[in-house]
């Protein structure tokens, strides 16, 4: 199961999250339903077996065995009551919903630091995107923009860190078409948000994302602004043909 606050996943009898320190509300609530189980449990037990006492044999023996069977029934429904794993989504909604403005405001803090690929994981880790848009609509009109940044990033990376094995070489192909597809994908959404009004406070953040983009466009592929600027104007088929080219130094 998953922890209510920092969503790192724990084990259903910790009783707090080890990552956080939030409350685990499922095992605490099992824990006092066994301690109450198991008093009654006693009690029920002790009272049949005085019962019991009074008759002899088979009947004393048929009837603790009853008590026992009736109580390993019991404490079966009971763990499984307690066991059960709430969907992930509907308990991020409603912790989205709690601390709105919370995460919101911290959010915007990742924006400020410029660190866009650690704010799309905060938006898509609390929901962010699908709740409350009144208060959240302005970002996530730069969470669309921030999601395509973070693919190109994603993707160029692994391209280049990798791009050295020979095993690698097979999946390069779609590695390529993938960025490319990203890429054209990232300008599109860029020049949506960028005539939205209501994120307009926030388009220096996706003019940011624009220029660290090109940034490691230039490194990562040895290019220089014109043949930048030459390998964006060109449809994704043809990007992708000039990106094997450089790869595979043909």
């Amino acid at each position: 199961m998953r922890c209510k606050k920092c969503l790192h996943e724990i084990g259903p009898e910790e009783l707090r999250c080890p990552y956080c320190g939030a409350e685990n509300s499922y095992a605490v609530q099992h824990q006092k339903n066994m301690k109450r189980f198991k008093k009654d449990y006693k009690k029920t037990r002790n009272e049949v077996i005085r019962s019991a006492q009074s008759t002899r044999g088979l009947a004393t023996r048929a009837a603790i065995l009853i008590v026992l069977i009736i109580g390993c029934i019991i404490m079966t429904i009971v763990t499984s009551l307690n066991y059960v794993d709430p969907d992930p989504r509907e308990v991020n909604r409603r912790d989205a919903e709690r601390h709105v403005d919370e995460y919101v405001s911290e959010a915007e803090e990742f924006l400020k630091r410029g660190e866009y690929t650690e704010f799309v994981s905060f938006m898509y880790a609390h929901d962010l995107n699908n709740i409350a848009r009144d208060k959240t609509d302005h970002l996530v009109s730069v969470s669309y923009v921030a999601q395509e940044y973070y693919e190109c990033i994603q993707l160029m990376e692994e391209i280049i860190l990798r791009s050295t094995d020979p095993d690698y070489f097979d999946g390069l192909d779609t590695d390529i078409r993938n960025f490319c597809m990203y890429v054209d994908g990232f300008y599109e959404v860029l020049e949506v948000q960028r005539n939205r009004k209501k994120s307009e406070k926030y388009h220096a953040y996706m003019d940011d994302m624009d220029a660290e983009l090109r940034a490691a466009m230039r490194t990562y592929f040895s290019m220089d602004d014109r043949e930048l600027e030459e390998f964006l104007s060109k449809s994704e088929a043809q990007k992708a043909v000039i990106l094997e080219g450089i790869l595979r130094h043909e």
